[in-house]
């Protein structure tokens, strides 16, 4: 009785906390996200663009073609991978064709200097990189015209190192597909906004541009080569090295291509996983976040009362009130469809962060690893090759 007294006045104050920081996460986000960004002296210098290949994702061609249509004096694009099997050559290859005024190269290497496939890909093509500012971004991400232009803005100010993008799903297909989007833009990136708001610092993936001196001095890929998070240890890296962290302005798009609803929950436990073991406090102390999953198994044991179903009511109302507001200011790209999904978005997410505290393993592009502390990667067999 007594632990049934305790955990539903934990849930209660979870769900009431959940429903305030979702309200300021709105604030936060629509200041930092939808914002007119301030207008600056144009900075645009050569840029090198590291795209990683690995297979074809959905829309691959798309996606690579947005970064060869920026509106941009200089840039180079490198893309790299590891088999000349690869299917992804072939839309590398119609692209070359396409776009024939874009300085494209095509490295294709299978040298390994650690663990992560993504950097080595990305090491491989590294000594082909003409210009002092390099991005490396996934293959999954679309982006606009100017989106150069953007990332190249902050590094007017010589002391950051490093730039980095929010990103929004997009393009959401199928049920899972949805699902993803989901994760994304309703748990992940009001989140994050928040965050960078409240002056908080971090590199995300999608999109990292990198001062080279910034790069070399941070350790370049050699330092990350054996990191599953390699964007988290990328800028922290950076910012060891005494440079600056900035955020670009507006957001990229990611496409989902999840087929499966076991493929959708294993993205979210690795996901989860390597956050408990990058920033184990964090982790911990977001269960807190979980209040709607909390709340309903609250409901489940005590019954219907009147305080749980509108804190229920709220919390939903709420959070598809982020997605709306956000997915409006950034294009519109959230289905509407997609909010009645909320509950069973929340309840996944709640059973990731279960689920992340159970191993230190997690399979990644069809290989499993063991994650070490700050994210470190060790393959359950396979030796390092050289």
């Amino acid at each position: 009785m007594v632990l049934r007294t305790a955990f539903s006045a934990v849930a209660l104050a979870s769900g009431a906390f959940t429903f305030v920081f979702t309200l300021a996460a709105t604030v936060f986000a629509r200041r930092f996200l939808l914002a007119r960004p301030p207008r600056a002296a144009a900075f645009l210098p050569p840029i090198t663009l590291i795209k990683p290949l690995k297979g074809e994702d959905r829309d691959l061609e798309e996606n690579l073609a947005s970064f060869c249509r920026q509106d941009y004096p200089r840039f180079q694009v490198l893309f790299c991978l590891a088999s000349p099997d690869d299917p992804g050559l072939a839309a590398v290859s119609r692209l070359k064709k396409q776009f024939p005024e874009v300085d494209i190269e095509v490295v294709v290497s299978k040298q390994c200097i650690g663990y992560n496939p993504k950097v080595n890909n990305m090491a491989n093509a590294y000594p082909f990189a003409q210009h002092d500012f390099l991005l490396m971004s996934d293959s999954d991400i679309r982006v606009d015209p100017d989106f150069l232009k953007r990332m190249a803005a902050p590094f007017a100010d010589p002391s950051v190192g490093l730039v980095t993008s929010f990103y929004q799903a997009s393009g959401a297909r199928g049920l899972w597909g949805l699902m993803e989007a989901l994760s994304i833009n309703v748990h992940f990136l009001p989140q994050a906004a928040c965050a960078a708001g409240c002056g908080m610092r971090f590199a995300m993936g999608a999109a990292i541009m990198v001062r080279r001196q910034a790069f070399e001095v941070s350790g370049a890929f050699a330092n990350l080569a054996d990191h599953l998070a390699d964007d988290f240890w990328l800028g922290e890296s950076v910012r060891e090295a005494g440079w600056r962290l900035e955020m670009a302005a507006g957001c990229v798009d990611a496409i989902p291509s999840i087929a499966s609803g076991s493929e959708h929950f294993k993205h979210l436990v690795r996901w989860a996983r390597t956050i408990r073991l990058c920033q184990p406090v964090g982790f911990y102390t977001s269960l807190i976040s979980h209040g709607f999953s909390l709340m309903t198994v609250r409901l489940l044991i005590e019954g219907p009362d009147a305080a749980g179903v509108v804190l229920l009511a709220g919390l939903w109302a709420a959070k598809a009130a982020v997605a709306a507001t956000l997915g409006a200011g950034l294009g519109g790209r959230q289905p509407r469809r997609a909010l009645w999904l909320l509950p069973l978005s929340e309840w996944f997410a709640f059973l990731a962060w279960i689920a992340a505290c159970a191993s230190n393993t997690v399979l990644w592009r069809g290989e499993r690893y063991l994650i070490h502390s700050q994210g470190q990667l060790e393959p359950f067999a396979a030796p390092r090759t050289a």
